[in-house]
């Protein structure tokens, strides 16, 4: 059955509908996602080539190198121009050319930092018109990655789309294969990851705003419980030449215990997420060092299917609490679940391989320790601590390799979408005085819960709402509105926003409907609710999408 499972590695993605069309039709750069090393996180604007070298030997002491940290990424502040608007290393990096060759030497990748303005977030030179010729200088530098870092204001997200593309075919004319990595959420443009799927545009995206040393934040920057909370929900976008990616690792940087660096690892590796250190390889503590070369959890990431688990059970994530289960389907035939808890108290989570339609019986190994946990079982129950994840590899003989395309089947047939499904669920503006929209027990609500306090910065976006035909529909929403009339901005996939009325009745315990029509493309769409117009919308229940095709 293991070869079997193989073979179908291919189907399994085409079968999503997960996957964006890609701007051009050159194969993916990345089958799986990337590891390596950033500068930004440790070192700032402070880094040096002379650094970057130490780093990369630092590295290939440790067995870093040989884990799979490849790419080794200079960030910001390195750049200038000449008189001649050519860019080159200012005094920190003498010979650019020189550190990509060096690099390679030693069996690494080499990465530097752009923006598409005309200045970078630290103020130095973008690339705003300099497309071409800033394509043209990397290849001939060697450069193997471009982290593109969107730090300017856009007029919609198609403009930045239109930004990020105009680099891509740039990149793709000088023939040396360059992964493109962008991040929409600099800027002005908060949030942008999350709303819109960038892998027609680039080869990996940036889908929250930046991390931060720190396990949970109600301001800028993230803590990984908020990256988990938002990353989590966008397994259908995921695949190879279009990977989620959750910012770098914090691990062996001291702000989190030994249990959150764990969950933080296991949850990267979970989502398919890029595993980029930032820790000073040099100093890192024994710990952190075992968890960053974890075999098992890093052969979790690099899984050569290259899909995001998914979310298959859990309780809504509302700030730093909740639970989630997410199913990863593996190339031979595996299963990894982790059982993630959020919350600040130690919880008893359970899965089973029923969960994802898996019959039968397997063999649940840890992934931390390479422990057998348990052998011929159907599920698995433990005590999770407070900000832990159990992860397991689960070898079950027979498990049939289709198993995660029928459990994400999205079919044409009309669908209902819960606002508080923790599967597809966001809520954003966390960070301002209510800690942003939030979910709350509703008795007439189709499935007990609703979003409400929407407004100003408070937003609600449901993910993976499915059109099999593009096309504009009417779309359903199912609402709790005792007040009076009140307003709500609903966009598609960042953009097309339309004010929409929603009437009230004076009564906070009954639900009602409005339809609004709404522009789906084809496959997975997000749905976004605010109110742009003062006040608060309406609480949300569900929305309701007919049939598609």
């Amino acid at each position: 059955m293991r070869r079997a499972a193989a073979a179908v590695a291919g189907v399994l993605v085409a079968g999503l509908g997960a996957v964006p069309a890609a701007a051009d039709t050159a194969a993916p750069l990345l089958q799986v996602p990337p590891m390596g090393w950033n500068a930004w996180n440790t070192y700032g604007c402070n880094a040096t080539q002379a650094l970057i070298e130490s780093v990369a030997d630092s590295m290939a002491a440790n067995g870093m190198r040989d884990a799979g940290y490849r790419y080794v990424n200079v960030d910001d502040c390195w750049m200038t121009r000449d008189a001649n608007g050519h860019l080159t290393g200012n005094s920190n990096y003498p010979d650019l050319k020189g550190l990509g060759d060096y690099l390679h030497a030693r069996g690494f990748k080499f990465g530097i930092y752009e923006s598409p303005g005309a200045k970078t977030c630290a103020g130095y030179s973008g690339s705003a018109g300099h497309e071409t010729d800033d394509a043209n200088t990397f290849a001939s530098w060697g450069v193997d990655y471009l982290k593109y870092d969107y730090c300017e204001s856009a007029s919609s997200l198609s403009g930045q789309a239109a930004d990020f593309a105009r680099m891509r075919s740039a990149l793709r004319a000088t023939g040396r294969p360059i992964v493109l990595s962008i991040n929409p959420n600099s800027g002005n443009n908060t949030g942008a990851g999350v709303v819109r799927s960038w892998g027609d545009v680039s080869d990996q995206a940036r889908s929250t705003e930046d991390i931060g040393n720190q396990w949970w934040s109600q301001s800028w920057p993230n803590g990984i419980a908020n990256i988990v909370s938002e990353n989590a929900t966008l397994a259908w976008r995921a695949g190879p030449g279009s990977f989620n990616d959750a910012d770098m690792l914090e691990i062996g940087n001291g702000g989190l215990s030994t249990t959150e660096e764990r969950t933080h690892f296991a949850m990267w590796a979970m989502m398919a997420s890029p595993l980029i250190a930032s820790a000073n390889p040099a100093s890192v503590n024994a710990t952190s060092l075992a968890l960053l070369k974890n075999p098992r959890l890093i052969a979790i990431d690099q899984d050569s299917l290259g899909l995001q688990g998914r979310v298959v059970a859990g309780s809504r994530l509302v700030n730093s609490s909740g639970s989630l289960v997410l199913a990863k389907p593996l190339s031979n035939g595996d299963v990894a679940f982790a059982l993630y808890n959020g919350s600040d108290s130690a919880q008893t989570l359970s899965t089973s391989l029923a969960a994802v339609g898996v019959p039968g019986t397997g063999t649940w190994t840890d992934q931390y320790n390479g422990a057998v946990v348990q052998s011929g079982a159907a599920s698995v129950a433990t005590q999770v601590p407070a900000h832990g994840t159990a992860v397991y590899r689960v070898t079950t003989p027979g498990a049939p390799a289709s198993w995660y395309t029928s459990f994400v089947a999205a079919t044409a047939g009309a669908h209902g979408y819960e606002a508080e499904d923790p599967a597809r669920s966001i809520v954003a503006g966390r960070w301002t005085t209510n800690s942003g929209a939030v979910f709350s027990a509703c008795s007439v609500c189709s499935g007990g819960e609703k979003v409400g306090w929407i407004g100003g910065t408070n937003k609600l976006h449901l993910n993976g709402i499915y059109a099999r035909n593009a096309g504009t529909y009417p779309v359903t929403v199912q609402y709790v509105n005792g007040g009076g009339d009140r307003y709500a901005t609903i966009w598609t996939n960042g953009d097309n926003p339309q004010k929409v009325s929603f009437h009230g009745n004076g009564d906070w315990n009954s639900t009602q409907t409005t339809t609004v029509q709404l522009a789906l493309q084809a496959g997975y769409n997000t749905v976004s609710f605010g109110n742009e117009y003062g006040g608060w919308a309406p609480d949300i229940d569900k929305i309701s999408v007919p049939a598609t095709g």
